[in-house]
């Protein structure tokens, strides 16, 4: 199992690098490695270590280690774990690789270009909501592009991304007539 630990992220929080690993194993429920990590002293030591901080929610040190209550947003938020898991790929998959000669996005997420945009991305969208929103406000928008025939105007991904176009582009998400609708059923 590897762990990166960012040390100016924990000097930030005022965690050790013991605290931190600690943490993370608890978060994982990997309780072999904790065991094999830690002697039960040091593990007590560092978990009553750990309470009255944001990372424990337990108020007593006479909880067991195994039944050990964590914040979990706050863990993850330090580990930069993502508890709901937002699929990148579809936002860009929704996006044209390339308009006549111009190249509007990287042809495959796993590239460095692909990689960059992701993190980007997952810097603005944190929930699956905001995800779905930001999916249909794209597709409406290029939706229009296309029947108005300006395609040549979209801008690159990178600038939709970074300034989250899709929020204006919400307007363009709007319901056309159904087929088959009655005509005429208002009164003026």
């Amino acid at each position: 199992m590897e762990i990166k630990l960012d040390l100016n992220i924990l000097t930030r929080n005022k965690i050790t690098p013991n605290q931190a690993v600690f943490l993370y194993l608890l978060y994982r429920k990997e309780w072999d490695k904790l065991k094999n990590m830690y002697s039960f002293l040091e593990a007590v030591d560092i978990k009553n270590s750990l309470i009255g901080t944001k990372y424990i929610l337990d108020k007593s040190k006479d909880k067991k280690i195994l039944e050990t209550t964590i914040s979990n947003n706050h863990v993850c938020k330090l580990f930069g774990i993502r508890s709901d898991k937002i699929n990148f790929i579809e936002f860009y998959n929704i996006y044209p690789i390339k308009v006549g000669n111009r190249v509007l996005r990287a042809a495959n997420v796993d590239t460095v270009l692909g990689r960059k945009h992701e993190k980007k991305y997952l810097n603005k969208i944190f929930t699956i909501d905001q995800h779905e929103a930001a999916k249909k406000a794209t597709q409406a928008f290029i939706n229009k592009q296309r029947i108005s025939n300006s395609m040549n105007y979209l801008p690159n991904i990178e600038t939709v991304i970074n300034n989250a176009m899709w929020e204006q582009w919400t307007v363009f998400e709007q319901a056309y007539g159904q087929e088959n609708a009655s005509w005429n059923t208002e009164t003026i």
